[in-house]
């Protein structure tokens, strides 16, 4: 049962203070393990973040930060103290590291996250608000002996984790532990290697015997490799991870706790994170929209929710999910036409169709490496990479063109695929002469590859109709609800998302390799954040240039000591303003009128040693061009940025 320090609850514990301080005096008790401080770190301006600051100068370095998701705090709390995911406050206190839990609560839309770690973590409630002592704390957490209890294994229903490897000897091993250290009681592993030929199968026997292992001749694909693995499991739940992904260590928890309590529920998916910058979000969930084009939510975004609730979404993500057991067996697995790329969505919307509902479940964590076979191409400025990533994404989009083309036809009642389909056709005839005269004016071949894509997927079609209507037949079957009850999942439209920006560009603090002086698109690799645009040709006298997003990051150092950030801007369209934050803390804000080249600085509170990395998040004013008479362009702009400096 937590005890509850701040208000009226606090005065019973004045007196174990002085106690624990004569104790502490006389050797009675050996000292105390470090102070485990929980707290939700956002919204920034809530008290529990305002408060931590002073803590942390009181407590010294004898404190240990467990938050919801440790990347969201500031860099310089990270600099300071030991940050871990509140994913492992269970273990480290079992294991003795860290003393009871003090709970920092203060209201905000984290503390829900909290108040459940509290009700299987005994601990200190304390009122952000009340600025507690510090030495109440420690005696309120030294008076705390007991330890976290884990699920009865007796009473637990049964999870299945399942891993498809191909290929992954020299990197499926973080995959694997992650699950072995899941809190979940008994836990059964099972790894298919797909035909690797690589010494999967035996890297894995190997190294982790407990694991099962089975191997497969042949190449099955994401789809059919999967549906070995759901054919020999009769488990409640059937949780998928990736092979380059890695779970937190209640990751299985939190989804079969949303699976429990949601009982309309078929698939729950995980928050997914970039694996090398695990603040960027992955997924959480994932949209389409009526031509079938699906694209993971959120992605290239920051984490900066601190919401925890299960939410309805359309489908989500096979590469970090769980699976009722239930509805498995009833609705089979994946389709294995579909090979790899939007199996994930054609279940899901099958799942619909039955009656079920599909959440993502922000409270189970996953960190992913998105598009790591395309980063092993080599790196952008090589001279065969263009062709080489070309080649490589040519190939998933072949595969992503037809099966959203499968799913379309699969799944839309009769009269609305009427409708549907012609407007797709239409549509595409439309981006393939697009993409066509964008190569006789000379475009690179990454077009030529989607071109290829495109009519590749319609002639798919064409000579696969008996098997499509067939398929169809047999998926209409299972419908229990009209479209109309999942219509608002749908995104309307037949386009293809756009918006999200320049995700190949994107790195966070823990990545980064920041400079003094950013150039856009000719100098600014290693230091862009989420919310930037793709770069753009020379213009204003500047080398190149990006349009930012209404809030975007960038990574400063320098090899000397430095004090101010400067901003270059070149005209706006429109009278904005833009806001300055490094390292959590505001540093003003400035008026950018229109027509106008700015250079705009902010000043830091004090000088940034040298070397070290500065996170700068900047805010802005934002439109959208084709909203405000501006030309076509639907992409939300904010400033147009020629270059950013330390100096």
């Amino acid at each position: 049962m937590p005890i509850r320090i701040g208000g009226s609850d606090a005065t019973p514990w004045q007196g174990a203070t002085e106690r624990s301080r004569a104790d502490l005096g006389t050797g009675r008790i050996p000292p105390m393990p470090p102070l485990a401080l929980v707290l939700c770190p956002l919204p920034a301006d809530r008290a529990a973040a305002r408060l931590v600051p002073t803590l942390l100068a009181r407590l010294g370095g004898d404190v240990v930060l467990f938050c919801p998701e440790p990347y969201q705090a500031p860099a310089a709390w990270s600099r300071s103290h030991r940050l871990l995911p509140l994913a492992d406050l269970a273990h480290e206190r079992a294991r003795g590291a860290v003393s009871a839990p003090v709970f920092l609560l203060d209201g905000g839309p984290g503390e829900a996250r909290l108040r459940r770690a509290a009700a299987a973590v005994p601990g200190t409630l304390v009122d952000a608000a009340a600025a507690p002592d510090t030495a109440a704390l420690r005696a309120a957490a030294a008076a705390i002996t007991a330890l976290p209890q884990g699920r009865d294994p007796a009473s637990a229903p049964s999870v299945e984790a399942m891993v498809l490897a191909y290929k992954s000897k020299d990197y499926v091993s973080p995959c694997l532990q992650s699950l072995l250290d899941q809190d979940w009681p008994n836990l059964r592993i099972t790894v298919l290697d797909n035909a690797s030929g690589d010494g999967t199968a035996d890297f894995v026997r190997r190294t982790f015997p407990t694991i099962d292992v089975l191997e497969s001749p042949t190449n099955l694909g994401f789809a059919a490799g999967h549906n070995v693995l759901f054919d020999r499991t009769r488990a409640d739940f059937v949780v998928l991870l990736n092979h380059d992904a890695v779970a937190r260590r209640d990751m299985v928890s939190e989804l079969v706790a949303a699976a429990e309590a949601l009982p309309a529920g078929a698939a729950f998916g995980a928050k997914m994170l970039m694996r090398r910058c695990p603040t960027i979000l992955n997924s959480t969930g994932i949209v389409m929209g009526e031509g079938g084009f699906a694209a993971d939510r959120d992605i290239g975004r920051p984490d900066l929710d601190p919401r925890d609730q299960p939410e309805r979404v359309f489908a989500v993500c096979g590469g970090a999910l769980l699976l009722r057991g239930a509805a498995l067996r009833r609705l089979g697995g994946f389709d294995p036409t579909f090979f790899m790329y939007v199996e994930d969505v054609d279940w899901c919307w099958r799942a619909r169709l039955a009656g079920h509902e599909i959440y993502y479940v922000p409270s189970a964590v996953a960190v992913h490496d998105w598009h790591g076979d395309m980063a092993a191409a080599g790196k952008p400025s090589a001279p065969e990479a263009e062709d080489v990533v070309a080649e490589r994404e040519g190939r998933r989009r072949a595969m992503v063109e037809r099966n959203r083309l499968q799913a379309v036809w699969k799944h839309y009642e009769r009269s609305r695929l009427r409708r549907i389909w012609r407007g797709i056709r239409a549509h595409d005839r439309g981006r393939m002469e697009a993409l066509a005269e964008h190569m006789r004016q000379g475009g690179g071949p990454m077009a030529l590859r989607v071109l290829e894509a495109v009519q590749s997927a319609h002639r798919w079609c064409r000579r696969h109709a008996l098997s499509l209507r067939w398929r169809r037949f047999q998926t209409q079957r299972l419908r229990k609800v009209p479209d109309a009850a999942f219509a608002d999942l749908i995104v309307p439209g037949l386009q293809e998302p756009s918006g999200v920006g320049d995700l190949h560009a994107i790195v966070d603090r823990f990545c980064a390799t920041a400079r003094a002086q950013v150039r856009m698109g000719t100098a600014d690799a290693g230091s862009l954040g989420p919310g930037w645009h793709h770069p753009e040709p020379p213009a204003h006298g500047h080398t190149g240039l990006r349009w930012t997003m209404a809030g975007c990051w960038f990574y400063l150092a320098a090899p000397a000591a430095w004090r101010e950030v400067v901003v270059t801007l070149v005209p706006q369209p429109l009278d904005t303003w833009a806001e300055l934050w490094a390292d959590g803390v505001c540093l003003g804000r400035q008026e950018v009128p229109r027509d106008r080249a700015q250079v705009l600085r902010w000043r830091l509170p004090e000088n940034a040693p040298a070397g070290q990395v500065v996170e700068c998040r900047l805010r802005c004013g934002a439109f959208v061009p084709k909203d405000r008479g501006l030309g076509g362009d639907t992409r939300e702009l904010g400033l147009h940025v020629a270059a950013l400096d330390a100096v």
